[in-house]
This record gives structure tokens, sequence and C-alpha cells, in this order.
């Protein structure tokens, strides 16, 4: 079973338990749960795509596998060695659990704000192009800290009274 994001819509994202959001955790995760977005790999294959250890590989997919978040697509005997072929679920979730990373003081937090006008459509886009943005780091094989990325988009009503019914904006 894949579940697709379809872009600019994020309710398409796989629903998840609290276990489950447990397991997705970790930078190191996501990145394997995206190198197996595509075609079916070994965790051999994932360590070599994501330059790290195989077994260290190994042990993730088998607690994203035992977690759900991925599907055993097909064994192989290859040298005497029975292969296991994972694929992701998905690469988008969402959990009814999750409210934030909850930073703490002594964490190094940047915020950044702004304001956007926006029809539904040009809405929809944004999403899509931020999901993608997203979507291609957590891809890539990159080394270092580990970090949290929080994202909050939400429309802003004109304060009561306001009566222009543009946000504030003038006419």
């Amino acid at each position: 079973m894949r579940n697709n994001l379809v872009p600019g819509k994020p309710e398409s994202a796989l629903p998840i338990s609290g276990e489950q959001e447990k397991l997705l955790q970790s930078a190191l995760r996501i990145k394997i749960m995206h190198a197996l977005a595509g075609d079916p790999l070994t965790s051999k294959q994932v360590a070599e795509k994501l330059g790290k250890t195989p077994g260290n590989i190994h042990y993730h997919i088998q607690k994203l596998f035992e977690g759900g978040l991925l599907e055993l697509v097909r064994t192989e005997a290859a040298g005497g060695i029975m292969q296991k072929f994972y694929r992701s679920k998905a690469t988008w979730f969402r959990s009814p659990s999750f409210s934030g990373f909850g930073f703490r003081k002594e964490d190094t937090v940047e915020h950044f704000t702004t304001r956007l006008s926006l029809s539904e459509e040009e809405l929809a886009l944004f999403r899509q192009e931020v999901m993608q943005l997203i979507g291609q780091w957590e891809a890539k094989a990159t080394h270092g800290e580990e970090y949290g990325v929080e994202m909050i988009i939400g429309q802003l009503l004109p304060p009561s009274g306001d009566g222009n019914g543009n946000g504030g904006d003038q006419p």
C-alpha cells in the first residue's frame, strides 16, 4: 500500500499513530523513508545510497518495518543470503498527537514569519513548493547536526469590527 502525497493537499499524508510518530523522530529514519520511496531496495543498498554503515541502516529499517511504515516487497536468494527489498509506504505523515517540537530554551531556534495574500490556488501551489523543497532536503545524503523544521500555515481573519474583509489590508 503506497500513500503518495498529492501536492498542495496535506490531508493526503499517511495518518500515523503516536508510536509510529516516535519511530520517525530521527532525521536518519526520514532519509531512509525517502530512499525507499521509489524502487524497492535492500538495507545494504540504502546504506550505500546514504553513505552509512549497513548494520546501522538494517537496524533502522527493521524498526520502521515492525512499526508498519515500510512494506516488504520481495525476497531474493543471492549467494546463500536472503535479500529483503523494502519500500516506504509514504514520505509525508499526519499525526493527531503532533503539536510541534517543543523546543527547549537551550536549543538554537530561528523564527521566520511573514504574511502572504493568497488565493486558494496560490495557497495550494505555495504548499506544494514548500513541501517539495523540504522533501528534497530530507532525501539528500547530508551530514551534521539534526535540526527540527516546523512550519505553520494559518489563515488570519480580520479583527472584529474591521469590516473590510481583506485581513486588514487597505482596499
